[in-house]
């Protein structure tokens, strides 16, 4: 009712002036005054609702059913009266009442006012208020004051006028003075007159005097005044007893103490004190006016409106500690605040009440300034237990603004361990949380206003904040304490020495070595209080709800509210406790769980927001729990404690922990999103450090077997990508990020193939075992090569030198005693040698040595070698040898720079290797290197030379062997390829005519080689079209009775044709969309089809003289026959796969679990060739009990798979599994986003990319294969053909004979198009859609292409077409 009066007694007065004043020159001053008590009268009563004093928004906004808010809208509504209220009365000349009026009608509606256009864009305004503010008489002055304060709120025009402030800040803080004085002069006069009243205690006089106190909201009386008179009883009412919670005072009582008043008119002198306070506020901010602060001696103006025992208006309390908040950003200030006592009068301040929210910016200014917090630290500890339990009271009881000020200001002072210590000794950390909790941020926000949404989203941002500032400080004070009591000695970090009352300031990458202390020195049953306390409060799950709703927000913060919550989890995941809550269910919402990994996993992919750090705080917590480490501190308590043999401890070592967080990633996808990190290249600025981290995390996975198993079998090895990455950085600047990426690699690799790396091998299995084959095979050559190689030299060389011809001589006639079978057998136990292309080390079982460097390495090096003919002449020199005594071959250590050597080749080559740095051991392997160190290795021998020279080029074979015959040293060696005798012959012909010899194809491998020849020679035998014309074909299928092709319309029809003849049988309607799926049933009597919406989607129809639907299957938009008794059907809607008796036409069961889901955006469920197995969304099923038997990793983000015809594999996309043992078998990167379907006996496999609606983005990322389709051969993946189609492709279908392939083009995408075949489509508008129908004739001769269509085309038709390709088979 309050808000229909005041808005009709509005109306009427605005009514009244459009009558009266509008066109007229009468004065409109009773007027405004009357629209200005109206206003007023309203504003006193939406100050008594207690809003938040810094929320300064429009009142409608803040308070929706406030009746300020609704007079405020209808009086800005009236544009003429405003424009007349700013432009005349406001700028009227000479008439001092009209200006007073104005200006006050102004201060009044300023809460609704957009004060930047309006005093920018009235000219003069501005300059003409600070005329007034300084020399105008009262009110105008005081009025003028109070506009001009709002005017300096913008910062354009408070630096416009930087001459008129630094003229009036003076004069205003003497009038502040002025005022104050008589302010105080007037409030002991009140006290000396009252001091009877203070001294009755009588209940009795105490009733009857406090209902004296008048009502400040209808008195016409000024506010002093009555101010004295409520002030009666001011005396027996203590701060105390306003402070404490449990007060039985009455709300008319503390009402004046909490919320204060405000009164126009008449103006008091707390009104004018506030007005200046106001102006001075913005003016506290910049530094060249601060000499005036210090002058007028503002700091004790401040103290004495603060202390409320001196000063009762509550309300000019509040503005003068805004003012001491802009003051506060001075440090010198801010220092002298302190050194007199400063934050002890703040805490003096009442609670509950406008002014502690006040107090609330003031400390957030103190902690923000780290000199003021340190000598707040120097304070006694009563002191500091004031201040903490003040700020916690704020947190909990105040407004939103004052808790978001309490929330900065532990999050700045964390850094303190005092007040970190304080914090948690009144139970701060509750108190923190419970902020978050109350926010209910977590349900559905469409409850609340934006302006509510950005309020608890700001307050969830400040709040995750300071929960990452306290987690990161204990998290290095913790550190420190580990380090200390696992070492005896007294070396400490520099946290250690940072006194109690000092900042503690870390670094990310001292965050990061303090989390790597904890994780591998924390005990596995470690209680450490902050995660315990986290854990008590159910943290865990609000923070990572709070990380998943934040997927949907649209907020400024959001990128930053998410790192910090990922922040606290990646301190708290150090905690082995914590990290198996990780591995559990999260409830998101009422109904909805999830488990937490996943919302980790999700974020680090960038799917909550595409920011790099939140990226890399999400990584952090994946490596803090896939890489801790295998032994923990304290892993045989659960041993020790247990009384029975069978049961035993969940969790007895740190290996049992690790297995279920490895498993809990690899369930939530995680091998994939890792492995997708790996090639990220955006941002350019963080992809190196996201790389880096995203290659640790896979290393502390690769120790599950099962997952390295996987790894070993994807195209990251078995390609060599991992070599390709880590050939350069991302962004040249990173180099440093790009370093600890290749570090991380060579862990990777070493770990997964079980070997050290060489930087001349790839890493793929293969390469791995043949590196294998080499190194053990023994050499062997013959001595008289050496010789006659060693007669060559020295005949070449007698010329130029003396002596050399005797003896060539001599060497001669021993050649010609040698035997020509005797052979020189390298087989030391002690030697072992490398190659360039070797990276295992080639050890005997008797050697203990470490890896060594192959002699050509340090050839293709910059370093200078000695040539072999310095080196014969020291060996000749030095060993009086025969050729066939054994000589001791040397051995170049790959680690040379740590050994110190005499030898100048071996300093270079040493300092060569360190300045390549490519290859970085493994810790096990340095300590392996480091045991070989002090080893004495031979000098370098002629036979050493030859020897590794031969095992070179063994390393070239393509398929080496162990037991090789002797080398020759003038043949090149190559070992024999394997071949079978028995084998089919390649060439065709030569094959048939060996069926004779061995039948039935004429030798091993003589189906393979049948396969490859028949399904990789297709041609075109028949196009089919719409004949009218209207619509384009869909998709496709062949029937297994009367050789029919169902081809589906985009408008929902079902088209017969013959597939003889090429005519047109039938015509269904099935659907109101395009058909995207059609299967008829074995016996020709039913047929399935699919589309895309509206009811039916997908139906069963009977094929028979009637056609007509059987039954309909719900929202499933993919259906298929079972396969082995197709009395089943199996249906797919999103991620749930439902299974159909299509004899009762009923529901059998349900196939579905959120948790497992992989979520592939075409997910089409499948059952095995005996019905036993369903794999669904990439989970395998067993039908008969509806329970998952296994979930397959995700490697894509589309397609689901199918079975293999064999019933042992499951083809995933381009990955192979194998049923029995759940490996993954081999990779086909060739079937990548490829529909696969199968030939009727099994053994060829045809994959296309089917065309669907995609995005712009999609369209650029097509596939070059995206319009033809290949064949493989099922037995071992191989390509057989590409047959390129021109066209992209919506359906394939294979005849049940074997003998026909159709295909579906997409007739409308003719962008692919050349610009012959342009024309052709242009030449003929009503085309949609066709089929040719092309054959291969016996002798593969090209035939002739023939249209079927009524409108006789000449030949042109494989311009559009859907092809049906016939198979020559034999």
């Amino acid at each position: 009712m309050a808000v229909i009066d005041s808005n009709t007694e509005l109306s009427h007065l605005l009514e009244k002036w459009e009558k009266d004043f509008m066109t007229t020159t009468n004065s409109p001053i009773s007027l405004l005054e009357k629209i200005s008590e109206l206003i007023e009268k309203e504003t006193e009563s939406y100050i008594k609702t207690d809003p938040d004093p810094f929320d300064d928004r429009h009142p409608s906004r803040a308070r929706p059913d406030c009746c300020l808010g609704v007079l405020l809208k209808n009086l800005f509504k009236n544009d003429e009266f405003m424009n007349k209220l700013v432009n005349n009365y406001l700028m009227s000349r000479d008439d001092f009442e009209l200006q007073t009026a104005s200006c006050r009608l102004m201060l009044d509606i300023l809460p609704g006012l957009e004060t930047s256009v309006v005093f920018n864009e009235t000219e003069g305004l501005v300059q003409r208020l600070f005329s007034w503010a300084e020399s105008a008489k009262e009110p105008l002055q005081s009025y003028a004051t109070g506009l001009l304060a709002a005017a300096m709120e913008v910062q354009d025009i408070a630096v416009n006028f930087k001459e008129q402030n630094t003229r009036l800040v003076p004069i205003m803080m003497n009038r502040l003075k002025e005022l104050s004085k008589e302010s105080t002069k007037e409030n002991v006069e009140l006290q000396e007159n009252e001091i009877v009243v203070n001294l009755k205690v009588n209940s009795n006089v105490t009733q009857e005097i406090l209902p004296k106190s008048p009502n400040r909201s209808s008195s016409l009386q000024p506010l002093a005044k009555k101010r004295r008179l409520s002030s009666s009883y001011c005396g027996l009412m203590s701060p105390p007893q306003l402070n404490s919670e449990c007060s039985n005072s009455s709300w008319a009582e503390v009402e004046p103490y909490m919320i204060g008043s405000f009164q126009m008119y008449p103006l008091t002198p707390e009104m004018k004190q506030r007005f200046i306070l106001q102006y001075l506020i913005p003016m506290g901010d910049y530094q060249e006016l601060l000499c005036h602060v210090f002058e007028q001696n503002a700091l004790s103006l401040i103290l004495h409106y603060i202390n409320l025992n001196e000063n009762h208006d509550i309300r000019l309390a509040f503005e003068a500690l805004k003012y001491l908040a802009s003051l506060l950003c001075h440090k010198k200030f801010a220092s002298e605040f302190l050194n007199v006592g400063g934050l002890q009068k703040l805490l003096q301040v009442y609670r509950p009440s406008v002014a502690a929210t006040g107090v609330s910016i003031c400390l957030y200014y103190l902690a923000y300034n780290e000199d003021a917090m340190e000598i707040i630290c120097s304070y006694p500890t009563s002191t500091l237990q004031d201040l903490v339990s003040y700020v916690l009271w704020l947190l909990e009881c105040s407004h939103d603004s004052s808790r978001c000020h309490a929330t900065m200001f532990f999050s700045l002072s964390f850094a303190f361990r005092k007040i970190l210590d304080l914090f948690d000794s009144q139970d701060g950390l509750r108190k923190l949380m419970n902020v978050l909790f109350r926010l209910n941020i977590l349900v559905d926000g469409s409850d609340f206003t934006d302006d509510e949404l950005f309020t608890k989203r700001q307050t969830a941002r400040h709040v995750c904040v300071a929960l990452k500032r306290y987690y990161e400080a204990h998290l290095v004070i913790e550190s420190e304490h580990l380090r200390r009591s696992a070492s005896s000695s007294s070396s400490t970090s520099s946290a250690s020495n940072i006194a109690r009352n000092k900042a503690a300031r870390y670094s990310s990458e001292t965050i990061e070595e303090c989390t790597e202390t904890l994780l591998q020195m924390m005990p596995l049953r470690f209680n450490w209080k902050p995660v315990d306390e986290l854990l008590k409060l159910d943290g865990v799950k609000h923070l990572v709800s709070l990380i998943a709703v934040s997927f949907d927000w649209n907020y400024t913060g959001k990128a930053e509210t998410i790192k910090s919550a990922l922040d606290v989890l990646v301190v708290c995941s150090v905690c082995p406790k914590f990290q198996l809550v990780l591995t559990g269910n999260i409830e998101i919402d009422e109904g909805h769980s999830t488990v937490a990994m996943r919302i980790i996993l999700a974020a680090a992919e960038a799917e909550m927001v595409a920011d790099a750090d939140v990226q890399r705080s999400a990584l952090h917590v994946i490596i803090n729990c896939v890489c801790g480490p295998l032994t923990r501190i304290g892993c045989t308590y659960g041993r020790q404690m247990s009384g029975s043999t069978k049961k035993k401890s969940s969790f007895r070592s740190g290996e049992d922990l690790l297995s279920k967080l490895w498993n809990c990633v690899r369930t939530n996808n995680g091998i994939m999103i890792l492995l997708n990190l790996l090639t990220v290249k955006a941002p350019i600025t963080d992809a190196d450090s996201i790389r880096a981290l995203a290659c640790k995390a896979l290393c502390g996975l690769a120790r599950h077997d099962t997952v390295k198993q996987i790894i070993s079998k994807l195209p990251l090895f078995t390609s060599g990508q991992l070599q390709a990455l880590m050939k350069e950085p991302i962004l040249q600047d990173k180099r440093s990020e790009h370093i600890k990426f290749c570090k991380y690699c060579i862990e990777l690799i070493e770990r997964v193939t079980g070997s050290p790396l060489s930087t001349n091998i790839d890493t793929s299995p293969a390469n791995i075992t043949k590196a294998e084959v080499v190194a053990q095979t023994k050499i062997t050559y013959n001595d008289k090569e050496v010789l006659q190689l060693i007669h060559q030299y020295l005949s070449s060389k007698s010329d130029s030198i003396e002596g050399l011809s005797e003896t060539a001589s001599s060497l001669q006639r021993v050649l010609q005693r040698v035997s020509p079978t005797h052979s020189r057998i390298n087989t030391p136990s002690n030697q072992t040698f490398t190659t360039q292309r070797i990276s295992r080390q080639i050890a005997t079982s008797n050697t203990s040595s470490s890896a060594s460097q192959s002699i050509s390495h340090s050839q293709h090096s910059n370093t200078p070698t000695p040539s072999l003919q310095s080196i014969q002449t020291i060996q000749m020199s030095n060993h009086q040898t025969t050729p066939t005594t054994p000589l001791t071959p040397i051995r170049i250590h790959r680690s040379s720079s740590i050994t110190k050597s005499n030898n100048p080749f071996t300093k270079n080559f040493a300092i060569e290797k360190s300045q390549v740095g490519s290859y970085q051991p493994s810790p096990v392997l340095k300590r392996s290197a480091e045991a070989n160190i002090n080893q004495q290795f031979p000098p370098i021998t002629l036979d050493s030379i030859i020897t590794e020279y031969l095992r070179k080029q063994h390393a070239l074979c393509k398929n080496p062997v162990v037991t090789c015959p002797p080398f020759s040293l003038f043949v090149p060696h190559r070992c024999p390829e394997p071949l079978n005798r028995k084998a089919a012959p390649l060439n065709m012909a030569v094959r048939l005519q060996k069926r004779e010899i061995f039948p039935r194809f004429g030798g091993f491998y003589g189906t393979k080689f049948d396969r490859k020849f028949i399904y990789s020679r297709f041609r075109p035998v028949r196009t089919y079209r719409d004949a009218e014309g209207g619509s384009s074909f869909t998709s496709c299928a062949f029937s297994y009775v009367d050789q029919f092709l169902f081809l589906g319309t985009a408008s929902g029809d079902l088209a017969a044709f013959n597939l003889h003849t090429g005519a047109l049988e039938a015509t269904y309607n099935c659907h109101d969309s395009a058909v995207t799926y059609i299967e008829p049933s074995r016996d020709g009597k039913l047929i399935i089809t699919c589309s895309i919406f509206r009811h039916p989607v997908s139906a069963l129809w009977t094929f028979t003289d009637l056609f007509e639907m059987k039954t309909s299957f719900g929202d499933d938009d993919y259906v298929e026959f079972s396969k082995q008794t197709q009395d089943k059907a199996l249906g797919t809607h999103n991620f749930t796969a439902h299974l159909y008796d299509l004899n009762t036409e009923q529901l059998i069961r349900t196939f579905e679990d959120e948790n497992l889901s992989n979520r592939y955006t075409k997910n089409k469920a499948t059952l095995n060739p005996t019905d036993e197995l369903l794999l669904n969304d990439g989970v395998l099923w067993d039908v008969r009990t509806s329970a998952h038997i296994h979930k397959f990793d995700k490697f894509n983000q589309s397609i689901n798979g199918v079975f293999h015809p064999n019933g042992w594999e499951i083809i995933s996309n381009s990955e192979v599994w194998d049923l029995r043992t759940y490996h993954l078998l081999k990779t086909v990167p060739a079937l990548d986003q490829c529909r696969i379907k199968f030939n009727q006996t099994g053994d060829v496999i045809y994959g296309a990319m089917f065309e669907e609606e995609t995005s712009e983005d999609e369209e650029h990322n097509k596939s070059p294969y995206g319009s033809s389709f290949r064949t493989f051969d099922s037995s071992d993946y191989s390509n057989i053909a590409t047959i390129d189609v021109k066209r992209n492709i919506f359906d394939l279908a294979v005849d049940p004979g074997d003998c026909f392939v159709a295909v579906v083009e997409n007739q409308s995408n003719r962008d692919v198009l050349g610009p012959i075949e342009n024309e052709i489509l242009a030449e003929d508008s009503n085309e949609s859609d066709n089929i040719s129908v092309i054959s291969v004739s016996d002798s593969l001769s090209s035939a002739t292409s023939f249209t079927d269509s009524e409108d006789g085309d000449d030949g042109n038709q494989e311009s559009d077409e859907d092809l049906i390709f016939d198979i020559l088979q034999n």
